[in-house]
């Protein structure tokens, strides 16, 4: 597949599942409800365990802050053992007027405000990405991250956030408070070292707590959309435009789910699970897998939907054919699993291609198999099987 056509692809998924995602949160106010608390609770996690969070740990423990702090000189009064050098007229002056031979008045180097507020935007944004790690593993909702994983991150990022330029500098002389837009957008600015990217993930993580779709679109790209081969992401498209479908001949809202990339599910509408027939880890890179839609209510899956890429017209035909015998297969499949199984019918199912070279699709009426390309998929073809399989499921 063309990158092209990869982009095409990714931008209609990102698109229904932004809109999922906007329901949770109109006018950019998080609704208090259970699932949307929920949905952001899972982005906030693949936040904590993203690359860029990993990335600013590793680099905080090797010194890898690729720049030098800017840095002024302070006097402070000590006592005893002393660090810095004495400034010998005031320490006179101080003991004179105290009658204590044992205080020195000192110059020390210190950081200037503008890297010790830099420091502090890297030290929080370890800081809240161990924390959302640590209340996962308490409340054993992890969203398909394995607890090798978590338990990986959060060790580097404990790392990172003990070292004294980060424990010290940051979190106590700066105070508790998370930085502020002005600190945030300073860190975005600075040239080089890890200011930057720790500026842009803590914007992403204030994006995340109201879903706004900025951040919503950078967390589901990282970790899923931009993961997935061109095959995995036409049948994402595939399942999508089903479950969108499904929503608009039902009524029922379409809920994007989280855990996708563990348990298959792509969305629920309603009673109806969109998602590939076979978990996605038993699914080799190089095969088609065929997206299913299960109606929940009886375990029985009621349509499918069979994604293929035919790489020129002279491949199209054949390409058609085998992906037809794959859901025929399909369909009977479904009345082997029991006495209250019965065969799906070919009808309730379609055949999506990439795209369509000579293929002329034809007015379907309610008996044939559906066959369209991803273009006209994308516009809504997919509407007419909805109608299919809502008015054939029964209501109750």
């Amino acid at each position: 597949m063309n990158i092209e056509g990869i982009d095409h692809v990714s931008g209609f998924c990102l698109g229904i599942v932004l809109a999922s995602y906007e329901r949770l949160a109109p006018r950019g106010r998080l609704l208090k409800t259970d699932h949307a608390l929920v949905q952001r609770d899972a982005l906030l996690l693949a936040w904590a365990t993203s690359n860029d969070i990993f990335e600013i740990a590793k680099g905080a423990i090797n010194q890898n802050w690729g720049m030098s702090q800017s840095e002024s000189l302070e006097a402070a009064v000590q006592f005893g053992q002393i660090s810095g050098s004495i400034d010998a007229r005031e320490t006179l002056l101080q003991q004179h007027l105290t009658a204590d031979l044992s205080l020195f008045v000192v110059n020390e180097v210190v950081p200037s405000k503008e890297s010790l507020d830099r420091r502090k935007v890297v030290a929080w944004a370890l800081k809240l990405a161990r924390d959302e790690i640590l209340k996962a593993l308490d409340s054993k909702q992890c969203f398909g991250h394995t607890i090798h994983l978590l338990n990986e991150r959060l060790a580097v990022q404990k790392t990172a956030l003990s070292l004294p330029m980060l424990k010290d500098s940051a979190l106590v002389k700066l105070g508790r408070s998370l930085p502020g837009e002005a600190a945030i957008n300073n860190a975005r600015r600075s040239k080089s070292g890890l200011h930057p990217k720790a500026g842009e993930t803590l914007r992403i993580y204030e994006g995340l707590r109201r879903l706004a779709p900025f951040a919503v679109r950078r967390i589901v790209s990282q970790t899923l959309i931009e993961r997935l081969n061109s095959q995995r992401l036409l049948e994402l498209g595939g399942g999508l435009a089903m479950a969108e479908a499904l929503s608009i001949a039902s009524g029922y809202p379409l809920k994007w789910n989280s855990d996708v990339a563990s348990d298959g599910v792509m969305a629920v509408v309603g009673p109806y699970a969109v998602g590939w027939h076979k978990p996605v880890s038993d699914i080799p890179d190089h095969l088609q897998e065929a997206v299913s839609t299960k109606d929940t209510r009886t375990g029985l899956s009621i349509s499918f939907i069979q994604c293929a890429v035919a790489s020129e017209a002279s491949y199209e035909n054949v390409t058609i054919r085998l992906a037809t015998e794959s859901l025929l297969a399909l369909c009977r499949n479904e009345s082997k699993k029991g006495p209250g199984f019965k065969e799906t019918s070919l009808s309730n199912c379609a055949v999506v291609m990439r795209k369509l070279f000579e293929f002329k699709p034809v007015t379907s009426s309610p008996d044939q198999m559906i066959i369209t390309e991803f273009g006209n998929m994308a516009r809504g073809r997919l509407l007419e099987l909805a109608h299919r399989v809502y008015t054939r499921t029964p209501t109750t």
